[in-house]
């Protein structure tokens, strides 16, 4: 029973700590905020050591999800161009992988994707800030070493659902 302690607790840790306290999801109020986006800063946090070590490095990452946005119809804005577009969209990525067996190389993961946006209060214009606008359920899960392409393949899931999103409200628009 000992043995088990550490892991589960590290999964109710990943469970207790998304992105942001308040969340959007992906639901037509959050669909919504998709529409006439047209172009778009990706940010992927830093990994976790043992992530990088086991091969899913942050440029890895940034590289994939970009190269699917670009093919779904969207622009990948670079830092700078960020900055000075309007809105400031930035998808955000965050995968953690956290040891969890000693025995077996066990990882509990997580990952989560959010829309970050510039946004004003309708009843006080004056009032504005960063926050997320759409984003998709938190991910979690328990994987070994030699299985790591799932982690990969909800990061696709995850940026596919994205895509998906954001062409079903811009649809007639583009």
């Amino acid at each position: 029973m000992d043995r088990l302690r550490g892991p589960i607790a590290k999964v109710l840790v990943l469970f207790l700590t998304p992105m942001s306290p308040a969340l959007a999801l992906d639901t037509p109020n959050e669909r919504v905020t998709l529409a006439g986006l047209t172009r778009i800063h990706v940010v992927v946090d830093e990994t976790s050591a043992e992530a990088s070590r086991e091969g899913l490095t942050r440029s890895s990452l940034q590289a994939d999800v970009e190269s699917r946005l670009r093919r779904g119809g969207l622009r990948v804005l670079t830092a700078a161009e960020a900055l000075t577009s309007v809105g400031r969209p930035t998808l955000e990525l965050r995968v953690t992988l956290i040891p969890a067996g000693e025995v077996r190389r066990l990882y509990v993961y997580s990952v989560d994707l959010a829309l970050r946006q510039h946004i004003r209060l309708t009843r006080d214009r004056t009032v504005e800030s960063y926050a997320i606008t759409w984003s998709d359920t938190h991910q979690v899960g328990v994987v070994e070493a030699t299985q790591l392409s799932v982690v990969q393949d909800a990061v696709r899931a995850k940026v596919e659902q994205f895509i998906s999103a954001w062409q079903t409200v811009n649809r007639e628009r583009y």
